[in-house]
């Protein structure tokens, strides 16, 4: 072998450890923002759960709030009921979130009807905000995004996670973790029909439920249309017993 090629290969070797050490620190990103997400899923989990909760929405325009009382029942499966008590114009209005389908039970008309997949990021017909038929459900991060980490900063870590799934509701979402706990603080989420992201949710002021860590003040905020949506979680309770029949379409009207 000349002394050019030598030269040649001594110019190489550095560029190519260069290359790797890139592509192994983003296998390495990937690996580390997918545990993240998963352990963040796993403190959320819970064999069951009763919560019951207040919901305030300021549509932004000047007018009057409107308030709303609500309970949310889960399965460990995740399946989700949420059924609204008060004010006396939605009480009894229920909707049903099992798997990738929600259903809605309007108590007026003593019909239920079935969402569609599109329709599921959308504000729950007859009560309106900021919340989707998908953010009140159920559901794990992991498994309706691929994440990755776009920050590691002092005390939190920021993610972004694209579709996984067709039934997935939002095209993009971006969450702020904080490293210690676990707990997600902020969210973000984004469609391409509405510019981009376009709410995000601010969670604080934590308290310890049966041993479980929840946010008691949940706040989203439309970005574009500067309405808000406040819900604050009042009590919950995880462990309990619960009917596998509530979670049945079927008898969402019953």
């Amino acid at each position: 072998m000349n002394a050019k090629r030598i030269a040649q290969k001594s110019r190489l070797r550095p560029l190519l450890a260069l290359a790797l050490l890139a592509l192994t620190a983003a296998g390495g990103w990937a690996q580390d923002a997918d545990s993240i997400v998963r352990e963040v899923d796993r403190r959320e989990a819970s064999e069951s759960s009763l919560m019951t909760l207040s919901m305030r929405i300021d549509s932004g325009s000047g007018g009057a709030a409107r308030e709303y009382s609500l309970r949310i029942t889960e399965n460990e499966a995740g399946d989700s009921l949420v059924e609204f008590l008060a004010p006396r114009s939605v009480q009894g209005m229920r909707v049903l979130g099992v798997g990738d389908g929600s259903w809605v039970y309007f108590p007026s008309t003593g019909r239920v009807r079935k969402i569609g997949a599109q329709a599921r990021s959308g504000s729950v017909q007859g009560i309106g905000g900021d919340f989707s038929y998908e953010d009140l459900g159920g559901g794990t991060l992991a498994e309706d995004y691929l994440f990755t980490l776009l920050a590691d900063k002092d005390g939190t870590w920021v993610l972004e996670g694209r579709r996984a799934r067709e039934a997935s509701a939002y095209d993009a979402v971006r969450i702020t973790v904080e490293k210690e706990s676990y707990r997600m603080l902020r969210a973000e989420f984004s469609l391409e029909s509405k510019g981009g992201f376009f709410k995000a949710l601010e969670l604080s002021e934590f308290r310890d439920f049966d041993g479980r860590t929840r946010a008691t003040v949940m706040v989203m905020k439309n970005l574009k249309e500067l309405s808000s949506t406040e819900v604050r979680l009042l009590d919950a309770r995880f462990g309990l017993a619960v009917e596998a029949g509530r979670f049945d379409p079927a008898r969402l009207g019953r």
